[in-house]
């Protein structure tokens, strides 16, 4: 094979001369790994433990709280004020596999309280020193949020502020005039047990070394709903918007395609899927026996969903009170999607194996209930069995479809 020397030197000199610009980048602080934070609250300051509430600057990385009122952290085995899943506010897993924390701030308050608001600030961190994001470089922005469920309200405004300084306030609410981003829609984050999807895509000015993440507009420019908690909550309702968050990821990309959330998200809302629910009257006999009564019982679900019923929740109630009067008894729960489900999951995240999704989502109400993890498992069985509602000969494709999108039971 012939070699082209002054070729060959030609691109030796090229791939030099760009280590050296990288290295060059890197000594100036900007961020040269496309991962720029992933953040779990997993890593607390050596020896120390959640026992309070306030409690966010216990972590080892610079995460601390800008305003007077302190963000909180929420960990395994820190008691019913400060503990995981259970603490004063209400009841939540982290989004963490095998994870013990995550954070919490107050994203509303209502009339003279309204400043006592609260925020996360986490900086940007290459070994012990900041890095910035880098002029005119995207980066695809994700965190989990979930409705606690001693708010009163739910609200929109949700985001993330980029900084090159650490932000203050002394009002309590941090003015963001610019470098923020909000999810889609701006939509108002209303669900309880389980986590909600905020993703945008941010375009760099340079030099942000900070990310804070709150509600950063004032309540007259703030859109809010009452909630009313869950019947089983036993947790004090109280006049705010609270927010637990869990999973920050910065991350830079190369083009908005990279950005999972928000092409997936995008799609969503271009193609039309059936707003079919199926529901059914269930009907318990004096004759059953428990094991009959909890088989009895299923859940419907919209397209690509996984939020409950109100007949859903009145199923779930029966369950869980059979489950408390019996401790030794354990549950399986079944997972189903349907095959259009199944066949855009393959491509978009969201319909990604929407039978666990369920079912994992079923388990974490039991859990919010007190019902230990050793005694509930999950399964997802995707398309691959039929509903025992089908009528073959009857029921037209929508409603076959509606019909399998369900959770079955199990007592063991």
């Amino acid at each position: 094979m012939k070699f082209n020397l002054s070729i060959g030197l030609t691109l030796l000199l090229f791939v030099a001369s760009n280590l050296v610009v990288a290295q060059k980048r890197g000594k100036k602080g900007k961020s040269t790994s496309s991962d720029v934070l992933n953040m779990t609250f997993e890593r607390l300051q050596e020896d120390e433990e959640v026992s309070d509430l306030g409690s966010i600057t216990l972590l080892d990385n610079g995460v601390f709280s800008p305003t007077e009122n302190a963000a909180d952290l929420f960990q395994k085995g820190a008691g019913t004020i400060a503990g995981v899943p259970n603490n004063a506010f209400g009841s939540e897993e982290s989004d963490v596999d095998g994870g013990k924390t995550y954070a919490g701030f107050v994203a509303y308050k209502p009339g003279r309280e309204s400043s006592l608001r609260s925020y996360i600030t986490i900086p940007f961190l290459k070994g012990k020193g900041n890095v910035s994001l880098s002029k005119g470089l995207k980066y695809c922005i994700q965190f989990k949020v979930s409705l606690a469920e001693s708010s009163k309200y739910a609200c929109n405004n949700i985001g993330a502020y980029f900084t090159k300084e650490a932000p203050s306030s002394k009002s309590g609410i941090i003015n963001a005039p610019e470098n923020l981003i909000r999810g889609k829609n701006n939509r108002i984050h209303q669900g309880f047990f389980g986590w909600d999807q905020v993703c945008e895509i941010y375009t760099a000015k340079g030099d942000e070394k900070f990310i804070t993440i709150g509600n950063f507009d004032k309540n007259d420019n703030t859109k809010w709903i009452p909630v009313k908690k869950p019947k089983t909550s036993e947790v004090e309702t109280l006049k705010h918007a609270y927010y637990y968050i869990d999973n920050v990821t910065v991350k830079q990309i190369d083009s908005d395609e990279d950005c999972k959330c928000v092409v997936n998200s995008q799609a969503a809302h271009t193609e039309e899927y059936s707003t079919l629910i199926y529901t059914k009257a269930i009907h318990i006999e004096e004759s059953m026996s428990t094991a009959e009564k909890v088989a009895a019982q299923e859940l419907f679900f919209g397209f690509g969903k996984n939020a409950f019923t109100p007949n859903s929740k009145e199923s779930l109630k029966l369950i869980a009170g059979i489950l408390k009067a019996d401790p030794a008894t354990t549950i399986q729960i079944n997972g189903h999607s349907d095959s259009q489900e199944e066949g855009l999951g393959a491509s978009k995240e969201e319909f990604s194996d929407m039978g666990m999704v369920r079912a994992n989502y079923v388990k974490r109400y039991f859990l919010a209930n007190g019902i230990d993890e050793s005694r509930i498992t999950v399964k997802s069985h995707r398309d691959t069995e039929i509903s025992r509602e089908i009528a073959p000969s009857v029921d037209d494709e929508e409603l076959k479809a509606a019909k399998s999108r369900r959770v079955e039971f199990q007592l063991n």
